[in-house]
């Protein structure tokens, strides 16, 4: 039997050698192989919590330090700098970040010698641009000096087709082209970084738009509060002159005069104010039929004063919804001028109120005779701030529905009743409005439990082609502390693959784009798909568990989506980086 001293006199040195230099080898490689494979895993979490950063930024100088700290970590870079185009001057205007904070101006026409060239470039045809060796390229044949990276990456900034800016990678020690990786990483940040700035772009218009709308409603609200104001005052002063004049003392008939105007005018000054900051309440119960109700009071001198003719059929039930009550008079109050004006400016002077408890909702229609009933709603829109009244209702899960018939037109506005201690607080209620007054405070135990708020915050993509229950279901999910970004459908497909979505929420909609359409598309990039439909279907609802999907049934309900969103917390848990 042959002894492992009688093998290794059988086998030469040399082949002793070969064996231990192959294993090493293989050790080497198998060593080599598990750091690549660690500096991969490390350099993913870095580009997940990156893109993490960049669309939960609300300004371009948060990514731009973002991009500056973070993504030299995962590439050869040594600096990265972030150039947005401006319209205005036509030219790429650096974002300065801490390192870097000295501004500069890249004039577009007419760009300086060096780099600048090629960050032009790249914008003007919309490609990659590589310069391996400042010292040696002749697009930047400026030379090189000290302090001047030594090669450079640009990226062009590309969102719907729209030249946004250039995302700069340079380094001040090497040489050469970048690799597939570091292209691979830039690329992919370039997408979100143009993703987010179009965001960002769209909601500051929109915010703008709100506040212009928002400051046209407050100056008619305060032209009409000034009218209603002026009476009471000048009642006052007459009264106060006539007591004056009079050689015998005021009575306590008088008096009670002269206390109810102030008081009238003290209303009516409240009402402004609560007008002024009705964001400062906080949520809490209000009669919606009380309300209305005031504001029909408040409105009824200008009413007559227009020739208008009223048909009231409110209800004088009470009818409890969670919420702001100087946002939600500010919300009727502009449906309500805005009709009166309409009516005022028709032949028939007609203006009807109802309301009416349906399906756990308060309804209230507002109803006016018009000129041109069937005037385009974009033009209603703009000369109501209808997007601030919008807003308003969906902040409070409501919903605000435009009608036109053959002679009128008019708004349905729908608004959910509170469910728990409607009966006592209801009570409370009726009692203080026959003294004039509306009590609105609230029992611990009857007030509905606030949102859930997130334990994870997730970005969320949500695809409805409807406006105002897009703008619901995006109101309640951000209540919840989570990151949502609205898409047409026709994006949906091709913004899953470029962000990290942990869940999409699809509305299906009569006649509109199917889900099954995109699914093999969007399911492989999004971990979990909620499907948002009328009514609950059991079947469609194991099929879509079976999948790793949700449903989610309208009307919109705070239980069904906390238990959805806790369902996709728990299953995107494991993606979360560490």
């Amino acid at each position: 039997m042959p002894t492992l001293g009688n093998i290794a006199g059988q086998n030469p040195p040399w082949m002793w050698a070969i064996l231990l230099s192959a294993v090493a080898a293989l050790g080497g490689a198998l060593w080599a192989g598990a750091q690549y494979r660690r500096a991969q895993r490390q350099a993913n979490r870095i580009l997940h919590a990156l893109s993490e950063s960049i669309t939960a930024a609300t300004t371009p100088k948060e990514i731009a330090e973002q991009l500056a700290e973070m993504l030299p970590a995962v590439s050869h870079a040594t600096s990265v700098r972030l150039f947005l185009h401006s319209h205005a001057t036509k030219s790429l205007d650096y974002v300065p970040t801490p390192e870097d904070p000295v501004p500069m101006a890249i004039a577009v026409d007419n760009p300086p010698e060096g780099l600048a060239i090629g960050l032009v470039k790249c914008f003007s045809s919309r490609t990659t641009v590589h310069i391996p060796d400042v010292r040696h390229n002749p697009l930047v044949s400026a030379g090189w000096q000290p302090g001047v990276a030594r090669s450079a990456m640009f990226v062009p900034l590309l969102a719907q087709q729209d030249r946004i800016g250039v995302l700069e990678v340079s380094s001040l020690k090497r040489v050469g082209y970048y690799s597939r990786e570091d292209q691979a990483a830039v690329q992919h940040v370039s997408n979100q970084v143009a993703a987010s700035l179009k965001l960002q772009g769209q909601r500051a218009i929109r915010e703008q738009l709100f506040r212009s709308e928002k400051l046209a409603a407050s100056a008619q609200l305060i032209s009409g509060v000034a009218s209603e104001l002026s009476e009471p005052l000048e009642n006052i002063q007459q009264m106060a002159e006539a007591l004056a004049a009079r050689p015998q003392p005021a009575t306590a008939a008088d008096l009670r005069l002269i206390t109810t105007e102030a008081r009238r005018a003290s209303d009516i000054l409240a009402r402004l104010i609560s007008f002024a900051h009705p964001d400062t309440a906080s949520a809490r119960a209000v009669d919606v039929s009380a309300v209305i109700t005031g504001l029909v009071h408040f409105r009824e001198a200008e009413w007559k004063a227009r020739g208008l003719r009223i048909q009231n059929r409110l209800t004088a039930e009470p009818s409890l919804v969670l919420g702001s009550r100087g946002q939600l008079e500010q919300l009727f109050l502009n449906l309500l001028i805005h009709a009166e004006q309409c009516a005022a400016n028709a032949v028939d002077h007609v203006l009807s109120l109802c309301s009416s408890r349906l399906g756990g909702k308060i309804v209230v229609e507002i109803h006016y005779s018009s000129k041109a009933p069937r005037e385009p709603l974009a033009e209603l829109g703009d000369a109501l701030g209808l997007d601030v009244c919008r807003g308003i209702a969906a902040a409070h899960n409501g919903e605000i529905r435009i009608v036109t018939q053959s002679a009128s037109a008019g708004f349905e506005i729908d608004l959910p009743l509170m469910t728990s201690g409607t009966n006592a607080l209801g009570a409370s209620i009726a009692s203080s409005n026959d003294n004039g007054t509306t009590t609105e405070s609230l029992q611990a135990d009857s007030v509905p439990a606030p949102p859930r708020k997130a334990l994870r915050p997730m970005t969320l993509l949500v695809v409805d082609s409807d406006a105002a229950a897009q703008r619901q279901l995006l109101g309640m999910l951000a209540a919840r502390g989570h990151r949502v970004i609205p898409a047409p459908s026709e994006q949906a497909a091709d913004l899953a693959p470029r962000m990290r979505f942990d869940a999409i929420f699809w509305a299906v909609r009569s006649g509109g784009p199917k889900w099954s359409d995109q699914q093999e598309r969007i399911r492989p990039a999004v971990p979990a798909f909620v499907l948002v439909s009328d009514g609950y279907d059991r079947d469609l609802a194991l099929s879509l568990e079976d999948s790793g999907g949700y449903l989610l049934p309208r009307p919109l309900q705070a239980v069904d989506l906390d238990n959805v969103l806790e369902a996709v917390e728990t299953r995107t848990a494991s993606r979360t980086p560490a």
